[in-house]
């Protein structure tokens, strides 16, 4: 009889030691959940885990950074930037000279850097002015009026380029027609219009 007790009470100690073990034991997460990671994500990440990992990460990037090689190759001479906000803004780096390389090979070099996501395209145009025509008469133009340019306005040289990138323009650009302007550009959804004049950028005379 007391065989059996001793038996019985052994039973029910380990029965309670697993119940306990278990209601201690942390529960398991589900694999994946509802909160997206970062990408690429630093901490190793195991299942079950508390947040899932989201490729690729919806967060815009920044256009790349050209390294030496393309800075030294072929100096930009100007910068022209697309900022959030429907802003455009240039930066003369080397001016064009009458004795500058430029000059000489009758180009003009120029980086295009987008830092905003919001539209598909963002177009800049090259362009001149017939004499007497100034910054004043282009701003006039409806920023809509895009099917066909101004009489006056002589049209040299488009770029298309994508959101959130870095693109140089490296090609033939008359650049001895007087002052140089830039018209800047967005499209998608909606139909292209101007957000941005700039100029004039002053060239090298005949």
């Amino acid at each position: 009889m007391n065989h059996n007790k001793f038996l019985i009470r052994g039973f029910a100690l380990i029965l309670v030691t697993l119940v306990v073990t278990g209601c201690a034991s942390p529960t398991a997460t589900p694999c994946p959940t509802a909160v997206p990671q970062q990408c690429p994500t630093a901490a190793k990440q195991e299942c079950p885990t508390a947040a899932v990992q989201s490729c690729p990460t919806t967060l815009a990037q920044a256009p790349p950074t050209p390294n030496a090689w393309r800075s030294g190759y072929v100096p930009a001479n100007i910068i022209i930037t697309f900022d959030p906000g429907d802003k455009c803004s240039m930066k003369v780096i080397h001016p064009i000279t009458s004795s500058s390389w430029s000059s000489s090979w009758n180009q003009l070099t120029y980086d295009i850097v987008v830092n905003d996501p919001k539209y598909q395209n963002y177009v800049v145009w090259a362009l001149t002015l017939d004499p007497g025509k100034t910054l004043t008469d282009l701003e006039a133009v409806p920023p809509t009026s895009t099917s066909r340019p101004p009489s006056f306005v002589n049209l040299l040289q488009a770029d298309i380029v994508y959101p959130m990138s870095r693109t140089f323009h490296y090609g033939p650009v008359d650049i001895t027609e007087g002052p140089l302007y830039f018209t800047c550009m967005v499209q998608g959804p909606d139909n292209l219009r101007t957000i941005g004049l700039l100029g004039p950028l002053e060239m090298p005379t005949k």
